[in-house]
Order: structure tokens, then C-alpha cells, then sequence
């Protein structure tokens, strides 16, 4: 019971982090860049860091799942509505569809109340950014909770460059350079071999001989929807075309 409760808390801090940035807007002002995202503890100790790419619709996050002890590439392909979850030390993928209006909804119905409350305005890494604290009653599985969260949002990004959970993690965009990054960053390395599921990507192997996954009926790629657990901070970007 105690797991099932803390996925149910994950999920309920995602809900949070998606509303935040739908709060954000989508102003397009810097649509190509990229930069390094830093995750640090309460106490300001780095706990994770990993490169990611932006360019339009497309996304890449270097390491996705830290604590996963493999090295996994997250992209996002806004203009083909498709997610790669690559396993770099074996050269194998999942592939799965994406909908912006089939995610969202997921997580808007799970919020009973929102409200936002302005902080001021801080210098984030050079961009002055509004400050603001996100607070939303969420309810997920039968499990209610009110979650707070502070961003840091500049009118130049999509995306918060900084978040702050209740339990004083921060996320933040750290050495941002505005420029457009290689269109085979976006693409899945060649010679790589698609799997079925997470299960696979992170150590379980096929059965000897037996084939990749066929896509499902109605167009539906195979394999995992969403990672397990997204780096805080993070989402699927999805700028208007």
C-alpha cells in the first residue's frame, strides 16, 4: 500500500508540473536552444544533470532516468506526435504515440482547485523571470492532496526556467545557448532495434529469435506511454505550429 500511495503522490506532483506550464502559455519567443538541466536537493547538492535540446516541436533529454543506473534518451516529436525512449548502452528504442490534447486530459479532470499566487520577479541564469507559487488541489486514484509549487517563468521560454516542489527540490535551465541543434539529435540512432515495453528497455531481453513488436492496431505504436517518472521540472513541449 505504501508504494501504491507513492505513485499516486508522483502522479499528483506531474498533474501540478503540467498545469504549471499550461499557466506558462506558449509565448515562442525562443523556440531553438539548448541547455543543461540541474535537479539539486533541499540543501542545494546537485543530484542529477543532463543535457537537453529544444527545436520547435522536437525535444531530447540525454538522461532521462537517472535512477535507472542506464543511460536512456527521451525524444519528442511534436511534428510527428511520437516519443523514442532510447536504451544508449544497447542500442535499443520504444516508440509510442503522443496526443497534447489526450495528455492533457489525463490530468485536468484530476484538479479540483487552482490558484496562483505572484511573487515578484527574479534574474534566472541572466532572464528576468516572474516568480509565481502554484497551488492546486489534485485528486488521482482516490487520493486527494494539495501541492504547491513556486516557478520562475520568463516571457522567452515555454517552459518555467526554474521550479521549486514543497520538499525544496529545484529544477532549474542552466548555460542556455539560443542556438538550433543538429536534426539527427531528434532521430533514432541507426541500427537500433525497437522493443515492446520499459520492461525491456531497461534489461529484460526478447526471447531468442523472436521479432520486434508490430505496431497496434489503429496506427498505435507498442512500449510505455511516459516514462516512469519524469525528472522534476520536465515535460513533453508542445509550442503551436
Amino acid at each position: 500500500m505504501k508504494i501504491f500511495g507513492n505513485r499516486n503522490r508522483k502522479a499528483a506532483v506531474w498533474t501540478l508540473l503540467v498545469l504549471s506550464w499550461a499557466a506558462a502559455g506558449f509565448a515562442q519567443k525562443v523556440s531553438d536552444f539548448t541547455a543543461e538541466q540541474v535537479t539539486m536537493g533541499a540543501d542545494g547538492k546537485i543530484l542529477s544533470q543532463t543535457k537537453v535540446y529544444f527545436s520547435g516541436g522536437k525535444m531530447r533529454l540525454d538522461d532521462a532516468m537517472p535512477q535507472s543506473g542506464t543511460k536512456l534518451i527521451m525524444i519528442s516529436r511534436g511534428d510527428l506526435k511520437k516519443m523514442y525512449m532510447i536504451n544508449a548502452d544497447k542500442n535499443i528504442y520504444t516508440e509510442s504515440d503522443i496526443d497534447e490534447k489526450e495528455f492533457a486530459g489525463l490530468a485536468m479532470p484530476h484538479v479540483k482547485n487552482r490558484k496562483e499566487r505572484a511573487l515578484g520577479e527574479e534574474t534566472v541564469n541572466g532572464y528576468p523571470c516572474a516568480k509565481k507559487e502554484i497551488e492546486a488541489q489534485v485528486e488521482v486514484m482516490g487520493f486527494k492532496s494539495t501541492s504547491r509549487t513556486v516557478i520562475w517563468q520568463s516571457p522567452k521560454f515555454d517552459m518555467p526556467l526554474r521550479t521549486r516542489g514543497e520538499d525544496g527540490h529545484v529544477t532549474e535551465l542552466r548555460n542556455i545557448q539560443q542556438s538550433q541543434p543538429a536534426a539527427a539529435l531528434f532521430e533514432v540512432p541507426a541500427g537500433s532495434s525497437r522493443v515492446a515495453n520499459m520492461m525491456e528497455l531497461l534489461g529484460e531481453e526478447r526471447p531468442t529469435g523472436s521479432r520486434a513488436p508490430k505496431p497496434a492496431p489503429g496506427g498505435k505504436g507498442g512500449g510505455a506511454r511516459f516514462p516512469a517518472e519524469l525528472p522534476p521540472g520536465m515535460k513533453v513541449p508542445y509550442p503551436k505550429q
